[in-house]
C-alpha cells in the first residue's frame, strides 16, 4: 500500500489560508486515526499530477476531471461554503473579472479583446465559461474575442494576467475568489466581477481508486459530521465551509455534457 499523501493546493490563496487547511485537515485525520502526509505539490507542479498519485487521500479534485477520469476515484465529501449565496448547497460557479478601471459593463461589452484562461480541463476556468460564452456564438461566428491567452494553469497566475493588462476578462472559481476577499481582500482591488456562470457541484475531497475504503468511510463520516462539534467551528469558519456532506458522484457528469453542448454550437475552444 502507498503512503498516503494530501495537498490543498487548489484552495490554498494565501500561506494564512494553507494553515487553516492543513489545521482542519491535521485534526481530521487524527480523530480518524488515518495518517496522510501533506506534500506542498505547488505550481509548476501540474496538479493532474497530484491526482495521479496512488496514495492520493483527502485533496481537493476539480469536478470536470473528476467526471472524466480514467481510474474510479473515491469520492469522500464536498464543502458547502458558508457564504449565503451558496444557498447551502455544495455548489460553486465561475466568475468573470475584468479591471476595475476598465469601460466594461457587460461580459458582450469585452467580445472582440483579450480573453485569459487558466487550464484547459478546469471546470472554473475553461469549461464553464466556454459553456456561457456558447450562448453567444452562432454559424460564422466562432470567435467572440481577439485573442485568447494562456493557459495561466493555476487561479492566482491568471489573476495576475488581468491585474497587469495581459488579458481583460478572466473566469475564476467563486469560492476561491471568496476564500481571497475573506483572508486578502487587497488582491482583487483592482478587479471587479461582471458575469457569473450557473452554478455546478463544487469541487470534491477525492482519494486514488487504491486507498482503503475503510479509511475512506471514517474521512467521509467525520468529515460529514464536523458542524455539529464545537471545537471545529473556528476551524471550519477559517476556510468559510459550513459543512462538508458526502460527495454526489453522479452529479458531476454534467459538467462533460457543458462541454458536449459548446462544442455542438460550434465554440470548442474558448476565442
Amino acid at each position: 500500500m502507498s503512503e498516503l499523501v494530501t495537498s490543498l493546493r487548489m484552495y490554498n490563496t494565501s500561506p494564512a489560508v494553507a494553515d487553516a487547511w492543513r489545521a482542519l485537515f491535521t485534526r481530521v485525520f487524527a480523530d480518524c486515526g488515518v495518517h496522510v502526509r501533506f506534500v506542498e505539490h505547488a505550481y509548476p507542479q501540474p496538479i493532474d499530477a497530484l491526482w495521479r498519485e496512488p496514495g492520493l487521500c483527502c485533496a481537493f479534485m476539480c469536478g470536470w476531471p473528476f467526471a472524466r477520469a480514467d481510474r474510479a476515484m473515491q469520492a469522500i465529501a464536498a464543502p458547502i461554503p458558508a457564504l449565503a449565496r451558496y444557498a447551502g448547497l455544495p455548489r460553486y460557479c465561475s466568475e468573470l473579472l475584468v479591471r476595475a478601471p476598465s469601460a466594461f459593463r457587460t461580459l458582450e461589452a469585452t467580445f472582440g479583446h483579450r480573453i485569459g484562461f487558466m487550464a484547459l480541463d478546469s471546470q472554473s476556468g475553461y469549461n464553464a465559461p466556454r459553456a456561457l460564452l456558447a450562448m453567444h456564438a452562432a454559424p460564422g461566428r466562432s470567435r467572440l474575442y481577439a485573442e485568447a491567452c494562456g493557459p495561466y494553469v493555476t487561479p492566482a497566475r491568471t489573476l495576475d494576467a488581468l491585474l497587469r493588462d495581459e488579458v481583460d476578462v478572466v473566469a475564476l472559481d467563486s469560492y476561491y475568489l471568496d476564500l481571497v476577499r475573506h483572508e486578502n481582500p487587497q488582491r482583487l482591488a483592482g478587479t471587479r466581477t461582471i458575469a457569473t456562470t450557473p452554478w455546478t457541484p463544487i469541487p470534491l475531497l477525492v482519494a486514488a481508486p487504491g486507498v482503503d475504503p475503510r479509511a475512506v468511510a471514517r474521512l467521509r463520516a467525520r468529515l460529514c459530521d464536523l458542524h455539529r462539534v464545537p471545537m471545529y467551528a473556528p476551524l471550519l469558519g477559517s476556510v468559510l465551509v459550513a459543512r462538508f456532506v458526502a460527495a454526489d458522484a453522479p452529479a458531476y457528469a454534467a459538467m462533460d455534457a457543458m462541454a458536449r453542448d459548446a462544442i455542438a454550437k460550434g465554440y470548442a475552444a474558448i476565442g
